[in-house]
């Protein structure tokens, strides 16, 4: 019997350009281009680009956002521009929780995660007044860059002084004249850039960032490549 799927922003671009795609974790995602091993030199030597929008994305915001997680982690939040992995009571594998202003949060977690994290968070926001969770994941579409020449594509891109932000931090600005968050996080080869913006300009933005990025050699990338260039299993954010 066939299974209920999603589809990212992107996937009809993704079906036009000759992707191998497949569904993983209720996701259609894109294995690879063609050839894999190319993707993961291109991106090494120049720049790659990925869809990685299946990626948990858990809105937190209140007065009391930041006790919660510290409570429910047992470890204090990162500030505002920070960027952290914790490890939440009662599940499995870290999260990665991305702290935007004083009092609202993004917490990010592997595709499969999703229920377990909202549950675990939306359980525990009962327990602190003004506190108020929302599962964003589809409301965003989430890019990743990667490669040598990911600073210079997106400073391109945009007016940020992306040179600037240092690992583990985060930037609210405007990608493709697009409203997005752009997060530089550690990678297995370097550091490498996650771009969320709204599911509505996902597609527009993805191909905007690949005609931008011909010039530095731009090449899409599926998530067998991923697990090599970024570290990541199936956008697992433990690695970030």
């Amino acid at each position: 019997m066939n299974q209920p799927y999603k589809l990212t922003p992107m996937h009809a671009w993704h079906t036009q350009n000759g992707a191998q795609t497949s569904v993983v974790d209720g996701w259609v995602r894109v294995l690879a281009y063609g050839d894999s091993q190319a993707e993961i030199q291109a991106t090494n030597s120049e720049v790659g680009i990925c869809d990685v929008s299946p990626l948990s994305k858990i809105d937190i915001q209140g007065k009391r956002s930041g006790a919660l997680l510290e409570e429910s982690a047992g470890m204090p939040v990162p500030g505002v521009g920070g960027c952290a992995s914790l490890m939440l009571r009662g599940c499995p594998k870290p999260v990665y929780v991305v702290r935007l202003h004083s009092e609202k949060y993004l917490v990010l977690a592997a595709a499969n995660l999703r229920e377990q994290v909202y549950s675990l968070l939306a359980e525990a926001a009962r327990e602190h007044d003004c506190v108020h969770t929302t599962d964003v994941t589809s409301a965003y579409a989430a890019l990743q860059v990667a490669g040598p020449k990911a600073v210079a594509l997106l400073k391109k891109l945009g007016s940020a002084p992306i040179d600037q932000i240092q690992t583990e931090h985060c930037v609210q600005t405007s990608t493709a004249r697009v409203w997005s968050v752009v997060i530089h996080h550690q990678a297995r080869q370097g550091s490498a850039w996650l771009v969320l913006v709204s599911r509505d300009f996902g597609e527009y933005v993805w191909e905007t960032v690949l005609v931008a990025g011909q010039e530095f050699g731009i090449r899409p990338f599926g998530i067998s490549a991923a697990k090599v260039i970024t570290g990541m299993e199936e956008i697992d954010v433990a690695t970030l």
